[in-house]
């Protein structure tokens, strides 16, 4: 090969490498389409029952039992009726806290569940 093919071979390659990074560029990826009313409910019954297994069991018997303890106590005369009230108010309360510490994303799941059309 002579010293003018050299020449224009690396010439010709070296403006095809610096042109084809010069003019690329990638379009950012599609946003994904929204979930439809089933999918986002089939989400969120999903999160519900990993929340449930991790954490919602355990707190809504806790919540249940310290309910059960301050409503008695703090209703003393009328005892009977502090514990119908505080022990299911504990078990919710603490169903919901347990749950939203075992799952942090059953939250998220249930606001995309409500707010999809």
């Amino acid at each position: 090969m002579n010293t003018l093919t050299k020449l224009t071979a690396s010439t010709l390659i070296a403006g095809a490498v610096l042109a084809g990074t010069a003019t690329a560029h990638a379009d950012p990826a599609p946003p994904p389409p929204p979930p439809t009313k089933q999918q986002a409910l089939d989400a969120m019954l999903a999160e519900l029952g990993v929340a449930w297994a991790q954490g919602g069991a355990a707190g809504t018997a806790i919540g249940a039992v310290v309910g059960l303890g301050i409503g008695c106590v703090s209703m003393f005369p009328g005892s009977l009726a502090g514990c119908i009230i505080g022990a299911p108010t504990g078990a919710t309360i603490g169903g919901l806290i347990g749950m939203g510490n075992g799952n942090p994303k059953v939250q998220q799941s249930i606001e995309t569940y409500l707010n999809t059309p």
